[in-house]
């Protein structure tokens, strides 16, 4: 065998494994925040009940805000801010090809166009939003650490929005069966995420004017169900990148 073809069989053995199934991308990519999340959560009432349950108004409560329950205490923090930096480059991957799937499914115009990049901005913003207040506790540094909430909260709302209606302006023909899926889970996602945040609004504002019991607990489940259908909603990439493969050497999905 000549020197020329050793090295190239040499160069193609050291190559990446080749291929990976996006949709275990974007299983992986939600699985982990969501393992935090219930870690946290779960861990917090096991250990810290009375600390991650108290509020100002000292009156009964049974569950923690996310921000006392991933932010209070140093073993929940280690393992959220562990997790969100392990899934904050991958979750990054499956937002620029989201960008080559809405080039092939949209109908393209200057005003979904327009939507698209919308669309892309507030998925960065999102999760630039996420890290901010998983890296920076409200103890820390409580201006940045509520802006980066209010950043992430906003954000996520319109991209959830934008989303949806990306999908009115996409191309009704040639499109899969989990495609069709993935339209109807992504707008019944919304519709609860909304609602959960316009109850926890509600409950939160409650809480702080009258100091009734139990009440700061509807507000905790109520957010829960807002950082949840969150997670579902991302997690319908799933469906749309189904039969997907990211080919590794070349990066480029097939």
């Amino acid at each position: 065998m000549s020197d020329q073809a050793s090295y190239q069989l040499l160069g193609e053995r050291s190559r990446w494994p080749a291929r990976l199934h996006f949709r275990h991308l974007a299983f992986t990519v939600v699985a982990m925040p969501l393992g935090g999340f219930l870690f946290c959560v779960g861990w917090s009432l096991c250990y810290n009940f009375d600390a991650a349950t108290s509020t100002h108004c000292d009156v009964p409560n049974y569950l923690p805000s996310i921000s006392a329950a991933i932010g209070s205490f140093p073993v929940q923090r280690r393992v959220w801010k562990t997790l969100i930096a392990l899934q904050a480059l991958p979750r990054f991957l499956v937002g620029f090809f989201y960008h080559e799937y809405w080039q092939d499914t949209l109908v393209l115009t200057s005003a979904s166009r327009c939507l698209l990049l919308l669309a892309e901005i507030l998925y960065v913003s999102e999760n630039l939003g996420l890290i901010g207040l998983s890296f920076v506790a409200s103890a820390d540094n409580f201006p940045f650490h509520k802006m980066s909430f209010i950043v992430f909260l906003v954000s996520s709302e319109f991209y959830m929005l934008l989303t949806c209606r990306l999908f009115r302006l996409a191309r009704s023909k040639g499109i899969t069966r989990l495609e069709v899926i993935s339209r109807r889970q992504k707008l019944i996602i919304f519709i609860i995420n909304l609602t959960s945040l316009v109850f926890a609004m509600h409950f939160y504002a409650r809480h702080n004017r009258l100091c009734e019991p139990g009440v700061y607990t509807m507000f905790a489940l109520c957010e829960y169900f807002v950082v949840l259908s969150n997670m579902a909603f991302h997690m319908t990439a799933y469906w749309d990148f189904h039969d997907k493969v990211l080919d590794l050497n070349n990066f480029s999905l097939r």
